[in-house]
């Protein structure tokens, strides 16, 4: 059988062609650019600022910022027992964030006028606008009441807790408490002397948490623990 020239050329274009449907790519939801300006514009108005302050002397510029600027500031503070160089315990006022004070000003208006300020050495910030401190935590941090410096500080101590002898004949001792019925009065300690557990009993104002006794000793000059046994702070005295 002979096909005729061309025949097969136009059997193929006769054929109908199938159809393919080629698939296209969902595209992805491009994400929202986040401005720039944001947190410029989010720290602008007025608000609660951390600033920095001379170390020991926060009170004395809260103190200027409300006296000279009006500018409303604060500076918490609290009872703290120290541990003396010489010898015994000392109830102090401190800040309770060393180096810190917080003031409501309007921002960026009143940065200049504020940062001016005796005892203020400058604005908290991290690498950009300052961050603004939310009134419920300057709310939370006023109603606590203020430290009443006439009286002393009354330790708490509880069984099993490690304590430090800070005062009399037996100074340096370390041990744990047995029994503290009143802490203002008598507290009785297990101390390990010449070999042997010997119960005493000690006057509460001799007595400090060893774990902060510990850290003072490494650091003199300016070493600070919290300790959340105690809820007391204490700082070896210069």
């Amino acid at each position: 059988m002979h096909l005729a020239r061309g025949s097969v050329v136009s059997d193929m274009f006769a054929t109908p062609l199938t159809s393919f449907a080629i698939p296209h790519p969902t595209p992805s939801p491009v994400p929202a650019r986040k401005n720039i300006l944001d947190p410029i514009l989010d720290a602008c108005g007025l608000g609660w600022f951390c600033l920095r302050a001379s170390g020991r002397r926060e009170h004395v510029a809260a103190l200027n910022l409300m006296r000279r600027n009006q500018v409303e500031a604060f500076a918490p503070r609290i009872r703290i027992r120290r541990e003396l160089r010489a010898g015994g315990v000392q109830t102090v006022t401190e800040a309770l964030f060393p180096g810190y004070v917080f003031a409501r000003f309007q921002y960026p208006t009143q940065v200049r006028q504020v940062v001016s300020t005796t005892g203020v050495l400058g604005l908290v910030a991290f690498g950009g606008p300052p961050p603004r401190v939310d009134d419920a935590t300057i709310a939370q941090l006023r109603s606590h009441p203020a430290p009443n410096t006439a009286t002393a500080l009354s330790p708490i101590f509880e069984e099993g807790d490690w304590v430090r002898v800070a005062g009399g004949c037996f100074r340096g001792s370390e041990g744990r408490v047995c029994k503290s019925a009143n802490p203002l009065d008598r507290v009785r300690v297990l101390l390990s002397l010449l070999g042997h557990d010997v119960e005493i009993s000690l006057p509460g104002d001799q007595l400090i948490n060893r774990q902060a006794s510990v850290v003072n000793m490494r650091s003199p000059q300016r070493a600070s623990v919290t300790d959340g046994t105690l809820g007391e702070r204490t700082r070896l005295a210069s």
